[in-house]
């Protein structure tokens, strides 16, 4: 079976989401810092810095996951480990009874609230962005 495809498929849906996740994020730092905020996760003083960075290390690794070769598996690697964290905080938050939005693709407080829906969606990401690590055995990664 020819698997050649799977890597750059799944790594063009992972570029293309997180693209899309993090534009709202960019464009409304402080509608971001709130949407932190309600997870009760991070200390105060951290809030507005997670604010600021988080769109930006979204941005970048995507785009190099995307374009730039020598860097995608580690543009994986990275967005995997932001997929873990945000679901284990949306798990946890869900755990506490936290009643919250996402934060993922809106930024506005009642649209696209945190719950199975998002476990799943993050479970399907991570196993993408997984198999965009993956290399079959011999092969050399694609450069597409």
């Amino acid at each position: 079976m020819n698997t050649r495809w799977l890597s750059p498929l799944s790594r063009w849906i992972v570029g293309l989401v997180f693209l899309a996740a993090c534009l709202p994020k960019l464009a409304a730092p402080q509608a971001l810092a709130l949407a932190i905020f309600r997870y009760h996760l991070l200390p105060h003083g951290m809030v507005n810095a997670a604010a600021i960075l988080l769109p930006w290390l979204e941005l970048t690794a995507a785009v190099a996951l995307l374009l730039a070769p020598a860097y995608r598996r580690a543009a994986a690697r990275l967005l995997l480990g932001l997929l873990a964290a945000f679901t284990a905080a949306i798990a946890l938050d869900l755990h506490r009874g936290l009643d919250i939005a996402c934060g993922c693709f809106s930024l506005a407080p009642g649209v696209g609230r945190a719950g199975a829906g998002s476990l799943l969606r993050n479970a399907v990401l991570m196993t993408l962005a997984a198999l965009a690590i993956w290399t079959p055995a011999g092969k050399k990664p694609c450069p597409c």
